[in-house]
């Protein structure tokens, strides 16, 4: 099903920290674009100036809130989805002028665990099928393995791209070596959080220090949540300190909870899972946007705020870590059968490749977001 990109799965990049990896949906007739998020379980669509037609209305309402403050909320509805190859009937959120979009998108769909949905559990006591669009996609094809995997596209330059891959159970054939990954088992029933193990930094190991004590958690330890939905990531401030504090010239800004950097800093990180380390690009370690004609670059791995509410994990890492990794996400029995949920993940990141571009990376970057020309072979820089 990916050989043609039926779900025209594509980044937008729209500087900083927008960042989005979308797919088209068709509902009732119109498509829509659409963020794929791992941290969330529904589907919601702005339909200001799109309107799915022939869709029931099931006298309900649904309000979703996000970590930025951003609501999604309306009335909600039930109507045929084409997703892909794949068409079954489904619940969701019409959510006009919702402030949770960005420039290009027209909506998000949740490909988390069932059991976040706020949609199923309000019609959990009605007549109407309130499940998630990957239950009814799994019902309606008994045969189709319960996964999904994504491998995302790295893009400096602004604007609109090809995001990569993204599978409804089946692997794209070139990343096939996924199979043997080792399965990192999901500790939550809401999200996909796995045990991590530590990170490296410049060839030091750094464990421990987590805020939880589970069943089956190794005292070094720590718990880490994948999300595609998020476009960097949050990290203890003990772990921000070892990635950034040695930097010649970087400092803590508080006001931004991140490290702010020279745009040149080049670091040796990587992340362990399952004993298994996962090299991440240094330039996805180093954000960047534009102040007047200079950029301005901060640490990619921030640190949560102080009034963010309590936690569900130790890390949420979002599409900085994401972008290293081919990764599976199998629901097992979050939607069928008693085999637990789990993750694999397969690096596509060759550190010493990653090293040998990044200068030609950030210049493209840089060139991008301030309108100018690279200076060192960046290529086209000034992307749509």
């Amino acid at each position: 099903k990916d050989a043609s990109n039926p779900f025209n799965f594509t980044q937008y990049n729209g500087g900083a920290t927008v960042i989005a990896y979308l797919a088209s949906i068709t509902v009732g007739g119109a498509e829509f674009q659409v963020q794929l998020d791992t941290g969330s379980s529904d589907l919601w669509l702005d339909t200001a100036n799109l309107k799915p037609s022939g869709a029931q209305d099931t006298g309900l309402n649904g309000t979703l809130k996000y970590v930025d403050q951003s609501v999604a909320a309306g009335s909600i509805f039930i109507s045929n989805a084409t997703f892909g190859d794949f068409t079954v009937p489904q619940a969701f959120i019409s959510a006009p002028g919702s402030n949770a979009t960005h420039n290009i998108d027209t909506g998000l769909l949740g490909v988390g665990p069932p059991k976040l949905s706020l949609i199923s559990t309000g019609l959990q006591s009605t007549a109407f099928n309130g499940a998630t669009l990957l239950e009814n996609i799994f019902a309606a094809n008994p045969s189709e393995p319960n996964y999904i995997t994504f491998q995302l596209s790295r893009s400096e330059s602004t604007g609109t791209t090809s995001g990569g891959t993204f599978t409804i159970g089946e692997l794209n054939s070139t990343l096939s070596a996924i199979s043997s990954a080792p399965k990192l088992d999901i500790v939550s029933t809401e999200r996909w959080i796995t045990f991590m193990d530590g990170i490296i930094v410049n060839g030091k190991n750094v464990t421990g220090n987590s805020q939880f004590n589970m069943t089956g958690q190794g005292p070094t330890q720590t718990l880490a949540d994948l999300d595609t939905g998020t476009s960097l990531a949050l990290i203890p401030k003990v772990y921000a300190d070892a990635i950034y504090s040695s930097v010649p010239g970087a400092f803590f800004f508080a006001a931004q909870n991140a490290y702010v950097l020279p745009c040149d800093t080049k670091i040796d990180l990587s992340f362990v899972f399952g004993g298994v380390a996962y090299p991440v690009h240094p330039i996805d370690t180093v954000n960047a946007f534009a102040n007047g004609t200079a950029p301005v670059c901060f640490g990619a791995f921030t640190v949560p705020s102080e009034n963010a509410g309590k936690p569900t994990e130790d890390f949420l890492l979002g599409d900085t870590f994401l972008r290293n990794v081919y990764s599976l996400f199998d629901y097992g029995s979050f939607i069928s059968g008693t085999t637990p949920p789990f993750v694999q993940l397969l690096s596509t990141t060759d550190a010493s490749a990653a090293d040998a571009e990044f200068d030609s990376l950030s210049a493209q970057r840089n060139a991008s977001i301030t309108g100018t020309v690279p200076s060192t072979g960046g290529g086209a820089g000034s992307g749509g």
